[in-house]
């Protein structure tokens, strides 16, 4: 039996923030890979977030554009004003952030497909990290 889209979502953003769970800072400032990059931008397409490569030189800034994407895809979905999410000093919480903008996606009820493809393109940026 396939799990329906919104518990395979809630599964791809858990796994994801695990990994991100045993990293240092230095780990979040390290480069990130073309892949990374391109990940991110796919789902900026995804939300119809400008994501902007200028700031996008480390695996911690791509993460915060991730987290963008969940609060603009929630905002949009509920009939919200887009608003920015807090960059904070210790990169660690982009863990916690993007568990609880994960959430707030889950209670936009965004389309199964939405989530489907949302889940495809976390796997792909959890495997490409």
């Amino acid at each position: 039996m396939i799990a329906p889209p919104v518990d395979r979502f809630h599964r791809s953003v858990g796994r994801l923030t695990t990994l991100l769970s045993y990293w240092t800072p230095p780990r979040f400032s390290a480069a990130a890979s073309p892949l990374v990059e391109e990940t991110v931008a796919s789902l900026g397409v995804r939300s119809r977030t400008p994501v902007d490569d200028a700031r996008r030189d480390t695996v911690g800034d791509n993460l915060q554009a991730v987290a963008q994407v969940f609060a603009d895809l929630a905002a949009d979905a509920e009939g919200r004003p887009r608003r920015p999410v807090p960059r904070l000093p210790d990169p660690g919480v982009l863990a916690d952030q993007l568990v609880v903008l994960g959430a707030d996606v889950v209670a936009a009820g965004l389309e199964p497909n939405v989530l489907d493809d949302l889940t495809a393109r976390l796997d792909t940026l959890r495997a490409s990290l």
